[in-house]
């Protein structure tokens, strides 16, 4: 764990879908990937207006957004109409009332889901223990400011740890979403919250990692990385397009 604390037509969702129906097999999740839905119900319960959860199912096998008070990323698999969450990981900030009520049914419901559907009116089903009916798309993304204008829809792999290029050929990453997420690859977990910027100033997180164990040197590289995107307080591209992230350690990166 680090720290403390658009929208898809119908007919895109439903051309994705078709490339994967779920009646074949579907083992690059093919058939979620790429598509954003704000949660509705939960096992049968309103959720709160302003604070729905959210999920971005990414294609790299990511599922992340927020419970409606905390962040979240887990990895997700699909075979046919099946669906596998593992590895899940969130932020610890508290939620009072009404708020954690929901946040813990959704975090246990998406946790526990089994199977998947894309319903005939385009909202997705996902159960198992429990059941979630999700609608297209995710809230409006907030203004070019707000979100990193000259960051957002970009992703990196980095190369430079501090004063090293030795990352043992392992590849951590780092990508910034046009709707203010971040989200990445550590070499063994993947991460993901929320990111501003003022001019060169960028304020990561708070972020959530998933919590894997793996053995040295990935576990070694995956904390120094971590660690140094705790500090991370400015960012700028470099004349040979990397991009430089400073703070406590700085990260350099080149673009994906």
């Amino acid at each position: 764990m680090v720290g403390k604390a658009s929208a898809l037509s119908l007919l895109l969702l439903a051309a994705g879908v078709a490339g994967c129906s779920l009646g074949q097999e579907d083992t690059a999740n093919g058939g979620l990937a790429d598509t954003s839905w704000t949660v509705m119900t939960i096992n049968g319960g309103g959720t709160i207006p302003g604070s729905e959860p959210t999920m971005r199912f990414r294609p790299e096998g990511i599922v992340s957004g927020t419970g409606g008070c905390n962040e979240y990323s887990a990895t997700f698999h699909t075979d046919r109409d099946h669906i596998s969450i593992g590895a899940f990981g969130s932020t610890k900030m508290q939620c009072e009332g009404a708020h954690d009520t929901q946040e813990r049914a959704f975090f246990d419901a998406l946790d526990r889901a089994t199977t998947w559907r894309l319903a005939e009116n385009g909202t997705l089903e996902l159960t198992g223990v429990d059941r979630i009916e999700a609608r297209p798309g995710v809230a409006a993304s907030p203004s070019p400011a707000a979100s990193g204008e000259g960051l957002a829809g970009t992703a990196w792999n980095l190369v430079e740890l501090g004063p090293t290029a030795d990352l043992a050929h392992l590849v951590p990453t780092i990508q910034f979403t046009t709707d203010g997420r971040v989200t990445g690859y550590s070499t063994c977990n993947t991460f993901s919250g929320t990111y501003t910027t003022d001019g060169p100033r960028l304020r990561l997180g708070p972020l959530a990692a998933t919590e894997i164990g793996c053995p040295p040197p990935a576990s070694v590289i995956e904390a120094d990385y971590l660690a140094a995107l705790e500090t991370v307080s400015t960012w700028a591209i470099e004349s040979d397009g990397r991009l430089l992230l400073g703070g406590g350690v700085p990260l350099r990166f080149s673009r994906r």
